[in-house]
């Protein structure tokens, strides 16, 4: 329930500035939002305010106390300098480093930062603050909105460990290698393992920018695996197949969020220019690292056609590496699908009738009989003895059989993790936050497993 503030009855600022109608904008609203008056009361503070900061409108409304949602010792917020009047000269005291001007809306600022004493473990939030005017321009309180983006924030700082346990790791393991042949076959499938966790942890971070995006590469990835199993390439070629499939998309990392949102058949222009740059600024994102060429290679290739009308090197049929061309199948079923490139959104029936009509000109036809063969179910995705179970089945030692995809369709655990006490336990706990049961694949190496 929203409050009004009690505290100065003879000002007229509440009323003329929070009636009914932002009353009920704020009951309605999912983001925390609370609003001071011209004397720094708390005339809101809506539901999600109470469920992030613990702390209750009734508690709060008619107090100057909403530092407690963010600070132990009380300092300013946002909506106070902007109610002050003070906050061109003393934001950038209060947030060193940290505020961002508002492109949107003239003397506002936005602020990401981290609250160690919000939740269990700290939360990252990202909030900004509006003024409130009466019909005379003055300005008579002020509004906060703050967003959780600790999801975002974890994100980024997994793929800065990663990539640091990943150099520890290559360090730790060469002096092993020297020592025996067992200890280098155990290596390198850890790293292998650590690697691709990394490359997915990327691919995830390319995505959070646009929601129909969310799962697409690692879904192109294992089509084009598929694709190169059942044209029997060998464990290098399907690999590298694979990781340019999860990476495939890294050179739209630098579009603009309306470039990211348009579909292909709405460009024309610099608009379509901008856009076919990105399979040579993927390339050139991986080339500095050596083990990548080939790779990177693929994701140069990938938008060529077996006609010869492709870009940007107007390669044609087998002048195309094998990996571009089943990149380029995988990547287009999947783009049908999502809206990429069509503004209207395919079944999948549908997409594999469009892509099949390209054979020959877009596709080369051998990859389609093999894309053919794959969809409608040919061969098995998967020959491994593989078990679906529960959480509370999971036992120390098992091993993942499938990426562990969370909400929002991002990765939490990568395949061949080897589950211990601790994963088990924070997998539980992630059930009971989201308050759904899940079931996860492991890999069952004998048939003692096999009764889990």
């Amino acid at each position: 329930m929203v409050h009004s503030s009690q505290s100065n009855p003879d000002s007229s600022t509440g009323a003329s500035t929070m009636g009914a109608d932002v009353s009920e904008f704020f009951e309605g609203s999912p983001v925390p939002t609370f609003a001071i008056d011209n004397e720094h009361v708390i005339t809101h503070w809506n539901r999600a305010c109470e469920l992030i900061s613990g702390l209750t409108a009734a508690e709060m409304v008619g107090t100057s106390n909403h530092w407690r949602f963010l600070y132990l010792h009380e300092r300013p917020l946002l909506a106070d300098l902007i109610v002050s009047g003070t906050i061109e000269q003393s934001v950038n005291v209060l947030y060193r480093d940290k505020p961002r001007r508002s492109s949107v809306i003239k003397g506002t600022y936005q602020i990401e930062d981290f609250f160690p004493h919000l939740g269990e473990a700290g939360r990252w939030l990202s909030f900004s603050a509006s003024a409130l005017h009466n019909p005379a321009g003055q300005i008579v309180g002020a509004i906060e909105v703050l967003q959780d983006i600790t999801q975002q924030k974890s994100a980024e700082l997994a793929l800065q460990a990663a990539h640091d346990d990943l150099e520890q790791q290559v360090e730790a393991r060469t002096t092993e290698l020297k020592q025996t042949n067992e200890s280098l076959i155990g290596v390198n499938k850890k790293l292998n393992t650590s690697f691709l966790t990394t490359i997915k942890i990327f691919s995830n971070l390319i995505e959070m920018r646009a929601d129909h995006l969310a799962g697409h590469s690692r879904r192109v990835a294992e089509l084009a695996r598929l694709i190169a199993v059942r044209m029997n390439l060998d464990y290098q070629d399907t690999q590298e197949i694979f990781v340019a499939g999860l990476l495939h998309n890294i050179g739209k990392i630098g579009f603009s969020d309306e470039l990211l949102a348009t579909s292909l058949n709405q460009m024309s222009g610099e608009t379509l220019g901008a856009y076919q740059k990105f399979t040579v600024r993927g390339e050139q994102l991986l080339m500095p690292l050596e083990d990548m060429a080939a790779i990177a290679h693929l994701i140069r290739s990938q938008q060529e056609r077996f006609d010869g009308v492709g870009y940007p090197d107007r390669l044609a049929g087998e002048n195309i590496p094998l990996g571009a061309r089943i990149l380029a199948i995988a990547s287009d079923y999947e783009n049908l699908q999502n809206g990429t490139l069509l503004q209207r959104h395919l079944r999948h029936d549908q997409a594999f009738q469009m892509v099949l009509r390209g054979e020959g000109k877009r596709y080369d036809p051998a990859v389609i009989l093999a894309f053919q063969e794959v969809i409608t179910g040919v061969i098995s995705p998967t020959a491994e003895s593989h078990v679906e179970i529960f959480t509370s089945q999971l036992k120390p030692g098992m091993v993942i059989a499938r990426d562990l995809i969370g909400q929002d369709n991002f990765l939490l655990l990568s395949a061949d993790h080897v589950l211990d006490e601790r994963l088990i336990a924070k997998i539980i706990s992630f059930e009971s936050a989201w308050g759904v049961r899940m079931t996860i694949w492991v890999k069952v190496p004998s048939k003692e497993n096999a009764t889990v």
